[in-house]
């Protein structure tokens, strides 16, 4: 019983639609001086209890009563007191609609709760969902806004008022598909305020208009997510890390999407496209930087994905510069002619290659049953590889299996598999070390 009179042990404060208002009022007072982490759950109705004080009405339940205070709703309503805001150091908002549907209804509510127009000085992390509506300006309504804050996630219809936020180093937006674009410009102003900015993620975002001036330059950016890009962001920003990025990994779940992983000195950089617009999209977000990648990784992961209609014929463009390059089984079985033509054309700096094997893909079988015929097509893909760039004086210097199984057995028979195939082609007479 004695923990429960410290002050640490209710830092953190949960609120749902379930939670009595004398419950965080409490939880409140113990917590004392303490930091807080809250987290506002509003995306329920709830039911109305016979025992609410609030009108029973949609409208009118969204209106706090100060002389009636209702133990049921507008739980969150305590923290807008000046000793609890002001202390408070990370803030998660879910606001999704659902509690009130109505555009005017969020409207309404979110601007009635003193909550939302209180300030908050320590705040340092602010986690902003609020799907149904772009009505975030109640809270981002007193300039210059949280100059304490550094991390700032933000789901919904983008808010002009957002651009007077500066200083963060973490940003992350998702617009959800909203029909109502992001202006350029707006987006770029934003950016040029948050220079410090070292993560940078961002989803379902496209921009009206054209931006009005140079781009800002992140020089402190050390992670860039983005999911499926539009060209304007070069535009608008520029990352010049990106000239550090050296590895790049290609990766698909479902042959329609596929994800960009690139990695370098101290930046990494991931973003989703449709395989025909792959190498556009890299030299539209990259070309400025003029990034050389010198390791190229194709693997799925352990789960099936049939690349067969995949148009893969822009992906050899990211491989002229590469030295080591590891190929996923799905993509030996999937990209088929151009895709190994690709490969016999590229440069006497392409030394290493691995490929994925699978424990039944069994090349010399003692009982003299016949191999699947896509087997025959990959074995004799390889060799033929290799014997082309021999002949061609750019031959490799390692012919490896690209190593990926978790299960030593599976590790074990693929292991086996090689080695027949290897031996049994001879293929060590076409490598020549460097």
């Amino acid at each position: 019983m004695a923990l429960i009179n410290q002050p640490r042990v209710w830092s953190t404060v949960f609120i749902t639609h379930k939670d009595r208002r004398s419950f965080i009022e409490a939880c409140l007072e113990r917590s004392q001086s303490v930091a807080l982490d809250v987290t506002v759950e509003a995306s329920r109705r709830g039911r109305v209890r016979p025992d609410c004080t609030c009108d029973s009405g949609g409208r009118g339940r969204l209106i706090p009563s100060e002389r009636i205070p209702c133990e049921w709703h507008f739980q969150f309503e305590p923290l807008a007191e000046t000793k609890h805001s002001n202390r408070i150091r990370a803030l998660d908002i879910n606001f999704d609609g659902e509690w009130a549907p109505s555009t005017e209804r969020v409207r309404f509510a979110l601007g009635s709760c003193r909550f939302f127009t209180s300030s908050f000085p320590q705040l340092v992390t602010l986690t902003w969902k609020n799907e149904e509506t772009n009505h975030a300006d109640h809270i981002f309504s007193v300039p210059p806004f949280l100059p304490t804050l550094r991390s700032l996630t933000y789901m919904g219809g983008w808010s002009s008022l957002i651009t007077q936020v500066n200083n963060l180093t973490s940003f992350v937006f998702d617009g959800d598909a909203r029909p109502w674009g992001t202006s350029a410009e707006a987006f770029r102003l934003f950016m040029r305020n948050n220079r410090s900015l070292e993560s940078l993620h961002l989803r379902w975002i496209d921009f009206e208009g054209e931006a009005k001036g140079p781009p800002a330059n992140l020089s402190n950016l050390k992670s860039f997510n983005i999911g499926l890009p539009v060209k304007k962001l070069s535009t608008i920003i520029r990352v010049p890390a990106f000239q550090r990025l050296s590895s790049l990994r290609i990766s698909s779940e479902d042959a329609e999407t596929y994800t960009i992983f690139a990695t370098g000195d101290g930046i990494t950089f991931t973003a989703e496209c449709f395989l025909r617009d792959f190498a556009e999209t890299w030299e539209d977000l990259t070309g400025y930087a003029k990034p050389v990648i010198r390791h190229v990784r194709l693997y799925d992961g352990p789960d099936f994905v049939d690349h067969c209609c995949s148009d893969n014929t822009t992906v050899v463009l990211l491989m002229m510069d590469a030295q080591t390059l590891e190929v996923g089984c799905n993509y030996l079985m999937g990209w088929y002619t151009s895709f190994w033509e690709d490969l016999k054309q590229l440069g006497a700096q392409l030394k290493t290659i691995r490929f994925e094997v699978s424990g039944d893909m069994e090349p010399c079988p003692d009982d003299g049953f016949m191999h699947e015929d896509w087997d025959d097509e990959i074995w004799d893909s390889i060799e033929d590889l290799v014997k082309y760039r021999f002949d061609r004086g750019r031959p490799f210097s390692t012919i490896e299996r690209l190593v990926v199984s978790e299960s030593e057995r599976e590790n074990r028979l693929q292991a086996y598999v090689w080695r027949c195939f290897y031996g049994s082609r001879k293929l060590g007479q076409y490598v020549r070390s460097v």
